[in-house]
């Protein structure tokens, strides 16, 4: 089987497609800003195709092989943008496609279960990769290594579908999760933190002000989702709300299983439950900043739907419901509410 697929994909990477859209980069004046918090980045950011998401340079060198990269059938993609449940869904989805395998699942990190396609892209110039091999990591497959997993093969990406390969919901089954743009700008200003793209000082209103005015790697958020709205009828497409996952995980479980065609007791998903609650996830060794007891600088935080409100100032509340506003009435979609 797995030379099958190896030989159709030499045939697709013969015929392999231009990327179709315009690569360019930002403002001078963008760059400017984006570098005073971007420090390690030498070339200009750059936008990228009509909605203009944001990304470095080291993107765009291989945003086309990334477009081109061959779908298999039993591939499963978990797509979503940053910081809106990504591993909590990755976590969930592939015990359900694994038989509720738990023993992996805990001793086999969700980044060695999943190729992060993207990743190596986003790399700054300036800063060294880590040599420690003992050193927690993003992960451990690539878009280059991609073509050589052995299916199944379980795929996570936070670019939006327009940029990934375009025969994907085709031909795979492909997750995505969305979340209130405001609860992700908190989680996501803490992950900078975490992962150094960021110096600790910048605080939560610095970022807002850049994520709402889409200076922020990925943004704009509201179009990355709305790409996948658009596709959720699609009967490879499974389309869900973070808050839908915190308010009823059950629900979700069912819906998922369904999608992958899985069967399980009550008792069995009682026990994926258990496997996925927030305290036990926070447990798993993905990235940890060590800091004082209590720091927010942690890879999972708070996990909770609108905990932004304890975050916002009266401006920035005020910003946050204006931009909610103008954005929601270009759409459909609307964020499951919290309260």
């Amino acid at each position: 089987m797995f030379l099958h697929w190896v030989s159709i994909e030499l045939e697709d990477r013969m015929a392999s497609q231009k990327f179709p859209y315009e690569i360019k980069n930002v403002t001078e004046e963008e760059d400017k800003i984006i570098k005073k918090y971007y420090k390690d980045y030498v070339r200009p950011f750059i936008r990228v195709g009509p909605k203009g998401y944001i990304s470095n340079a080291g993107y765009g060198d291989h945003a086309a092989e990334i477009y081109n990269l061959d779908i298999r059938p039993d591939d499963i993609w978990v797509t979503t943008f940053s910081r809106s449940g990504t591993t909590w869904l990755q976590e969930l989805v592939w015990l359900v496609a694994n038989n509720l395998d738990f023993e992996t699942a805990k001793a086999v990190s969700v980044t060695k279960r999943y190729a992060y396609i993207e990743h190596p892209t986003l790399r700054s110039e300036i800063r060294a990769e880590s040599t420690d091999p003992n050193a927690p990591r993003a992960t451990y497959e690539d878009f280059r290594t991609l073509p050589n997993l052995t299916s199944p093969r379980y795929v996570k990406s936070h670019l939006p579908l327009s940029l990934l390969p375009p025969k994907l919901l085709e031909t795979a089954k492909v997750f995505y999760v969305a979340r209130d743009p405001r609860d992700v700008a908190v989680s996501y200003h803490f992950a900078h933190k975490l992962f150094r793209y960021f110096d600790d000082s910048v605080e939560i209103k610095e970022f807002w002000d850049l994520f709402k005015n889409d200076l922020i790697m990925h943004t704009p958020i509201f179009p990355h989702v709305e790409e996948a709205w658009q596709k959720r009828d699609h009967p490879n497409m499974m389309f869900l709300f973070y808050e839908d996952m915190q308010k009823d995980l059950r629900s979700v479980i069912d819906k998922v299983c369904l999608f992958l065609n899985k069967e399980y007791s009550d008792e069995q998903k009682q026990q994926l439950i258990a496997h996925l609650h927030f305290d036990n996830m926070k447990q798993k060794p993905i990235v940890k900043k060590e800091d004082k007891e209590g720091n927010e600088i942690t890879f999972f935080r708070k996990g909770k739907a609108g905990n932004w409100v304890k975050y916002f100032d009266e401006e920035m509340t005020k910003e946050a419901d204006e931009y909610m506003e103008k954005n929601l009435k270009l759409t459909s979609m609307r964020f499951p509410d919290v309260n």
